[in-house]
């Protein structure tokens, strides 16, 4: 499912969710809860790519599709090809190898590519796998948020974690331990059932604030 929001013939990126993550010191920003926060991916790599910067995205769950950004770039008046040549997408299909992307890659993608913005798309997916035993997921989980927290200053780690598809028992720990050491939580909440054409964007820490951000389906 992909969304973006709605636009006209030019894109303003003011106001939620861009507002609430771009501080001069960055952090980690996690936005989890219903799966329409995927309709942020495409938006807040736009966001920076506009900004002629690089952008990196660790998918976790193969939930990007690279034709709403395509969509936006030409709706900016970009050459979609030139425009996602400074998106640099790495997927992982275990938790280990989402490990093995924030341990022994992301240090050398960020040196070598200086991006502010660094995306990680459903990384808990990976860790909700139930072949891979509960304490050893742990441990990895433990240690990969230690490292977005040793990360270098003035980087924005986005987190966009959906509920898990099924009861996680246990590993509900995951997302709790991740919202503990993040900078600012937010919960995304479905579009509303009226219309379809907006979500809600909660902020659960350090305050408690609400905004109805308004999408649309491509």
């Amino acid at each position: 499912m992909n969304s973006i929001i709605e636009t006209q013939k030019e894109i303003h990126f003011q106001g939620p969710p861009f507002s609430l993550i771009s501080g001069k010191d960055g952090g980690v920003f996690v936005f989890y809860g219903d799966l329409s926060l995927f309709s942020l991916t495409p938006l807040l790599a736009a966001w920076r790519l506009n900004n002629h910067e690089r952008v990196l995205l660790l998918d976790g769950n193969n939930s990007f599709s690279p034709y709403p950004l395509v969509q936006l770039a030409k709706e900016m008046g970009h050459d979609p090809e030139h425009f996602l040549s400074s998106l640099f997408v790495s997927r992982a299909f275990t938790c280990h190898q989402m490990a093995s992307l924030v341990f022994n890659q992301l240090h050398r993608e960020i040196a070598q590519h200086q991006p502010r913005l660094v995306i990680l798309a459903g990384p808990l997916e990976t860790f909700y796998d139930e072949s891979v035993p509960f304490i050893e997921a742990k441990n990895l989980l433990l240690h990969l948020v230690t490292a977005l927290g040793q990360s270098v200053p003035g980087h924005i780690f986005v987190i966009l974690s959906p509920f898990p598809k099924k009861m996680a028992g246990r590993r509900t720990f995951f997302l709790s331990h991740m919202k503990k050491h993040a900078t600012r939580v937010f919960r995304i909440a479905p579009p509303e059932v009226s219309s379809q054409t907006s979500i809600r964007i909660i902020e659960e820490k350090p305050n408690a604030q609400e905004w109805l951000f308004p999408i649309r389906r491509v």
